[in-house]
């Protein structure tokens, strides 16, 4: 699997959530053909997650784009022919670091569907913030109330050969682990950090994660359970959409 340069905005964002050994580690270091590579890009893959979500809770970063292809021309729909909800300007959004389930989260759920799961429809963004990103998907404010914007979903589709692998990348002093849930007979992994604010899911489909992942930006997070709750409410209204 081919994996993409990480552009230097996305490692900006990771900053504020890892600490300065692992920027390095993931800004330098080369992850080289070995018996590590795997859990190394498992690693970066983990870290991106948050990056993406940090990115539109912060504010918009300028994505580079090639000028000489004009929007129009690119691709705009997912494998069923649905028009994804915002013009796609990165050429590469669909890449070899994604191709592992058809699943779309852009196009999984109409507007209505969205706002009953307290989802502002109108809030959503593409995750990519660099062209030929390795996650492929969506992000979304909820909806309603006055602290409303202090909470964001989203679901990315990255290339994944299971949970166990999953893990076992996600296995340093700040990670935890919760006991797996299981969804219209499918194993959900159910996984947070030592920071209280965020909470994610992960269910494989074909082969690629499908990663739910909700944060909380305000000063004093709400209990981690309530934010796990919405991860699963959001994995639970998208899980028979996302192939075997």
């Amino acid at each position: 699997m081919a994996w993409p340069i990480f552009r230097t905005a996305v490692v900006l964002r990771l900053s504020s959530a890892e600490s300065p050994s692992r920027l390095v580690r993931y800004s330098t270091k080369p992850i080289a053909p070995g018996p590590n590579a795997l859990i190394s890009r498992q690693r970066v893959r983990g870290g991106l997650l948050l990056a993406v979500l940090s990115v539109a809770a912060c504010g918009a970063v300028e994505s580079p784009t090639d000028v000489s292809v004009s929007s129009a021309s690119m691709r705009q729909s997912d494998d069923q022919g649905r028009r994804l909800p915002f013009d796609v300007v990165n050429s590469d959004r669909w890449n070899s670091a994604n191709s592992g389930s058809e699943y779309e989260p852009c196009t999984a759920l109409t507007a209505t569907e969205l706002l009953g799961e307290g989802i502002d429809p109108n809030s959503v963004s593409d995750a990519a913030g660099t062209n030929g990103q390795t996650l492929r998907g969506c992000k979304w404010s909820f909806a309603g109330g006055t602290y409303a914007s202090r909470w964001r979903v989203g679901q990315f589709v990255g290339n994944s050969p299971g949970l166990v692998t999953d893990k076992l990348s996600k296995s340093t002093r700040v990670d935890v682990w919760l006991a797996d849930v299981l969804i219209e007979g499918r194993v959900v992994g159910l996984h947070r950090t030592i920071s209280g604010q965020n909470c994610d899911t992960y269910v494989q489909s074909g082969a690629a994660a499908v990663t739910t992942l909700v944060t909380y930006s305000g000063l004093t997070p709400p209990p981690p359970a309530e934010i796990c709750d919405r991860a699963l409410a959001f994995t639970r209204a998208t899980i028979s959409k996302m192939p075997l």
